[in-house]
């Protein structure tokens, strides 16, 4: 079972240089237009 409230992002890793962390941006996904629901493949 997938998990929304966890996984409904877009996220992205930033270089910071050699020998530095990168860092990672995450971006909550907003719905406004279609409802998040779960594919039927019946």
């Amino acid at each position: 079972m997938r998990n929304d409230k966890k996984f409904a992002y877009v996220a992205a890793w930033e270089h910071k240089g050699v020998g530095n962390k990168p860092e990672l941006h995450k971006e909550e996904l907003e719905f406004e237009s279609v409802e998040l629901a779960t594919r039927s493949y019946k």
